[in-house]
């Protein structure tokens, strides 16, 4: 079971590309536990897309390529492209996107260090544009692609909503696990975003027994959500709060109204009943330090390893 690390959403403010990244990606692997990064897709030049710092990461690494940062960023200026859109330009656009994607996946792959073993693929774009047609034709032709053994996750984010606006406003759960059990594929979850859809703590939960009895849960990342404004945004955002109490120092207390406790991740790691991928990805307040910020994911990535330590043994 891969534990991996979202280290992009808490990395210090103005990282530099070089040593100082370098330095940040290695004592995020450095930590107990964890296994891999969770990798954003971002096509700007970020040094997150640079095959030579993963290529240098040990060879037992395991990495997640997630499309999310890409796929939001394309969103702001076409509306209408997503893997998932019912209009064939933005669609095809969208798997013109993943193309290069699968390219720089495959670019690592081919080096000695660390591996791509996962991609995570959205079903964006927003209501009314998504169909859940359009991405069975999506992956019907990303499928063919050589992946070589690297596996595609279907990863949920926020549906839409009639009650509120969604962060996302993607497809429905439901329509996701029917596409992803036709194509053999997994799904993947954020405690984060569910609860934003349903607006409660219990959503992920929901979210979670859905995918088991779909046989479909291949991951599990924890991302805190607040119902309070924060320091850093609005109520319900999705801004991958820490769980809250991670520690008693004064940086902490962004996450003090955060709905993800450790009660929470003890509770859903132990339903998701041993998920081939367990994640953290907590982003850190404006107002942290370099220090701070290794100390948070630290803190996280600690909680929930015990937690799944804690469920290995249980099922031992």
């Amino acid at each position: 079971m891969p534990f991996i690390v979202g280290a992009y959403a808490a990395a210090p403010r103005g990282l530099e590309p070089g040593t100082q990244f370098r330095t940040y990606v290695d004592d995020v692997l450095g930590l107990p536990a964890v296994d891999g990064l969770e990798v954003p897709f971002q096509e700007n030049g970020s040094p997150w897309n640079d095959p030579a710092y993963l290529r240098a990461t040990a060879p037992t690494s395991e990495h997640v390529l997630t499309m999310i940062p890409a796929t939001i960023m394309a969103l702001a200026g076409s509306p209408a492209q997503g893997l998932a859109s019912s209009d064939d330009a933005g669609r095809k656009q969208a798997v013109e996107q993943l193309r290069r994607a699968f390219e720089f996946v495959t670019d690592v792959n081919a080096g000695s260090g660390g591996r791509f073993t996962a991609v995570e693929l959205h079903s964006a774009p927003r209501h009314p544009h998504t169909s859940a047609d359009a991405f069975r034709a999506t992956l019907d032709e990303v499928l063919a692609w050589d992946w070589g053994g690297v596996r595609l996750l279907i990863e949920h984010s926020d549906a839409h909503s009639d009650a509120h606006e969604p962060a996302k406003g993607f497809l429905p759960l439901a329509d996701e696990l029917a596409v992803a059990d036709e194509r053999g594929i997994g799904l993947s979850l954020n405690w984060g975003r569910s609860a934003i859809e349903t607006r409660s703590a219990d959503g992920p939960r929901e979210h979670i027994a859905a995918a088991v009895r779909g046989g479909r849960l291949d991951g599990l990342v924890f991302s805190g959500v607040s119902d309070a404004d924060t320091l850093d945004g609005p109520a319900w955002a999705d801004l991958h709060l820490p769980i809250r109490d991670w520690s008693d120092a004064p940086i902490a207390g962004e996450a003090a109204t955060s709905l993800l406790t450790s009660a929470e991740v003890t509770g859903c790691v132990r339903a998701a009943g041993g998920p081939a991928i367990v994640g953290v990805k907590v982003g850190s307040p404006s107002t942290a330090t370099p220090a701070d910020c290794l100390d948070l994911v630290r803190s996280n990535v600690a909680i929930v390893a015990a937690a799944v330590e804690a469920d290995r043994g249980a099922r031992a």
